[in-house]
């Protein structure tokens, strides 16, 4: 029982040290393509970047769920109504900067409001629906 408990400590402990890796070269990453898009007037990397980059790191962050599910035996199945009551929202919300500086002409619902929120919303958006992409998921 002891062994057990020891051995998930490490795995806790390697897998924390990766999601710190993975959000500290995030960052500076983010850092770096925003100097790069101040220099050059070219802002699609860095807005593509800060879009993506949450709900890849959600996606991290649920990675530990889709691990034990592949432990479990039986057929996959989607928890479709989770994925839609949760997951099409902060989809929306989450990809919302990109369809607003894509140029797109049509009048967005919450576009004044998502705009306005700065970065906030579609980080947390984005971390939800990259967390959620793995929690959907069941196994019985």
């Amino acid at each position: 029982m002891k062994k057990v408990w020891v051995n998930n400590l490490f795995i806790y402990l390697g897998f924390l040290v990766i999601v710190i890796l993975v959000f500290i070269f995030g960052l500076k990453y983010q850092y770096h393509l925003q100097v790069e898009a101040r220099k050059t007037y070219q802002l699609n990397s860095s807005y593509v970047f800060s879009v993506l980059f949450p709900i890849l790191f959600g996606l991290l962050l649920g990675s530990l769920r889709f691990i034990e599910l592949l432990r479990k035996a039986g057929k996959w199945k989607i928890n479709w109504i989770k994925l839609c009551v949760f997951g099409l929202p902060s989809l929306y919300v989450s990809l919302f900067p990109l369809l607003y500086w894509s140029g797109l002409s049509i009048d967005l619902p919450l576009g004044f409001l998502l705009i306005t929120s700065g970065t906030t919303a579609h980080t947390i958006s984005g971390l939800m629906l990259g967390f959620l992409l793995f929690y959907v998921l069941e196994r019985k």
